[in-house]
């Protein structure tokens, strides 16, 4: 029987309701938060649930009248996979048909509408902008489309994410929010680019603190500052406090819980670190960062054949996520490299030249993961260097090649300029050929990581 195509309809699925006239989506009664596209995408797609509706179907039906390009379709899709809660191993709700479109597979009732649901709150005023200062709606949309561009990873991305955050904070000067993301946009920026931590980690604390100033009780402001302590501070102690008061106040924050396991396993409690990067998976299944440094626990605590498959579920996520393809070949240099292309696991960098990436991949051919990492090492000392690579990263990669004296010294350079990276520095396996050196013990000392 064909599905009725009203307006005044409630169509039902799983514990969801999706208000065709409202244009709402409820879960248990309270209000899941939507775009409005990606509210029109859902009700194309449950209209016609266990049909393929292609891309190009969705695009004009969607963005009716304007000419957009398919990544917008995709990072809406993202939205609500992460919306409804559809697993990264499994998609209850929505799947893509590879070179075709989306299905939704669930099981759809359709009931008349009974109207809108109760009375209350703004649903985004219940939602993601605040406990105290329910903000607008504009600035919510900004900071949803921040946390997107944060989530790639990527200068460029991350940079489109500040502006994103910049944005919100024009339109709502009291998003706690808005400046928690803020905050960790410039905490990890100097991990994807060029910039050194002394520019980017002051403002990292400025804006977090901003946040604590418009509302202390804004979870993800504390997570901001706890990062910031963490991997610029070295407080150990009171970035896990400040992850602690993050998840008091918030416990299914599950970047909190992402940042509460690194600094578990900076400070060597491995099993725990794996459990709440677990948890934070549970939390945002389709995180691409979760699920990488998920497998960077796993990397860490030396259960390397569990590090790659999970790295292998993060590309399944994004094929171009350079961590996570970088994290396949850190465990592979540890655990013997099986003999096959290195095409076949990891791409080269975009920013590197068709020569460049060729001569990687040479390398690798030729000498393996030593071989790789050395020809990675020349292009970075070049003199017009195509790529970026940090001290802490040239020290772990010096060692890799068996190059101690180097090793030793752009760890001492790591430490100079307060390099992210050195949170590892207790438990990453590729140092561990430096740490009988007493210059490494320094290092170590220093960091506040010595045993």
């Amino acid at each position: 029987m064909g599905r009725v195509m009203g307006t005044r309809i409630t169509y039902h699925f799983g514990p969801f309701a999706l208000h065709a006239a409202s244009r709402l989506l409820v879960r248990d009664g309270a209000v899941v938060p939507l775009t409005s596209k990606a509210c029109e995408t859902l009700l194309a797609l449950v209209r016609r649930a266990g049909t393929v509706v292609g891309k190009d179907e969705l695009l004009r039906q969607v963005w009716p009248n304007a000419v957009v390009e398919e990544s917008n379709l995709t990072q809406t899709i993202f939205m609500l996979r992460r919306a409804l809660g559809d697993n990264v191993r499994e998609h209850r709700f929505i799947v893509t048909v590879p070179k075709q479109g989306y299905c939704f597979v669930a099981e759809v009732r359709e009931r008349p509408d009974a109207g809108r649901p109760a009375a209350g709150p703004p649903p985004l005023a219940r939602t993601l902008l605040g406990r105290r200062h329910p903000g607008s709606a504009e600035a919510y949309q900004l900071c949803l489309k921040g946390r997107h561009f944060w989530e790639k990873r990527t200068a460029a991305a991350v940079e489109k994410a500040i502006r994103c955050f910049e944005q919100a904070i024009e339109k709502d000067p009291r998003s706690a929010k808005a400046y928690a993301g803020l905050a960790d946009c410039y905490a990890i920026l100097s991990q994807c680019s060029r910039l050194p931590p002394a520019d980017t980690m002051p403002r990292a604390r400025a804006a977090a603190l901003e946040a604590l100033r418009i509302d202390e009780g804004t979870a993800e402001a504390h997570a901001s500052l706890g990062l910031v302590k963490m991997l610029y501070d070295w407080d150990w102690t009171g970035a896990e406090a400040a992850f602690h008061q993050a998840l008091a106040l918030d416990s299914g924050y599950a970047t909190a819980h992402h940042w509460h396991g690194m600094l578990l396993a900076a400070r060597g409690r491995v099993n725990e670190a794996i459990a709440a990067l677990e948890r934070a998976q549970q939390l945002e299944p389709l995180s691409v960062a979760i699920n990488t440094d998920l497998g960077l626990v796993l990397y860490l605590a030396r259960r390397y054949d569990e590090a790659v498959n999970q790295y292998r579920a993060a590309i399944d996520l994004d094929p171009t996520f350079t961590d996570a393809q970088t994290g396949i070949l850190m465990a592979y240099g540890e655990m013997g490299m099986p003999l096959q292309p290195i095409s076949e696991f990891m791409r080269a960098p975009e920013a590197l030249s068709r020569e460049a990436a060729a001569r990687l991949e040479l390398a690798f051919a030729r000498s393996g993961v030593r071989g790789y990492w050395r020809a990675f090492l020349d292009l970075a000392d070049a003199p017009s260097s195509e790529v970026h690579c940090s001290p802490y990263v040239r020290a772990r990669l010096y060692a890799a090649v068996g190059d101690v004296s180097r090793a030793l010294q752009w760890l001492e350079t790591a430490r100079d300029v307060r390099d992210a990276g050195l949170s590892l520095l207790r438990v990453d396996p590729g140092l561990d050929t430096l740490r009988a050196e007493p210059r490494f013990r320094a290092v170590l000392d220093q960091v506040g990581l010595a045993a």
